[in-house]
């Protein structure tokens, strides 16, 4: 199915909303994150297709799509301060709730540890 909103893009030659490059980006915990106990992960799927890639992106990223209607972007914390279980809880609830609104980002947050201060 063609989606309405990219085809009215496209007919009428008004690329904007595809002049920004989707850059992944893979967040670097700082101490001040650590002493937080979290970080706060952006991300980015095609709003067209529940099964597309689902990117990680940085916040200034995040910040040129949040009103794009051709995506769909999601914010999660992203506990990396704790024991082992309590942070596996805790990202799992995370990527529950964020699960909703991007269907594939159980597949891209494998690792619930990931991050965590050893």
């Amino acid at each position: 199915m063609i989606n309405p909103i990219r085809y009215k893009v496209v007919a009428k030659g008004d690329l904007k909303p595809f002049k920004y490059r989707i850059k992944t980006f893979i967040p670097n915990p700082e101490e001040d994150d650590y002493k937080r106990g979290y970080i706060v992960r952006y991300f980015l799927q095609k709003a067209n297709d529940s099964q597309s890639f689902v990117y990680e992106i940085s916040k200034d990223t995040y910040g040129k799509f949040v009103d794009n209607k051709l995506f769909i972007v999601k914010t999660l914390d992203w506990r990396i301060i704790g024991e082992d279980s309590e942070i596996r809880k805790s990202n799992l609830a995370s990527i529950n709730i964020a699960s909703k609104k991007l269907k594939g980002i159980k597949l891209y947050l494998p690792n619930l540890l990931q991050f965590r201060k050893k």
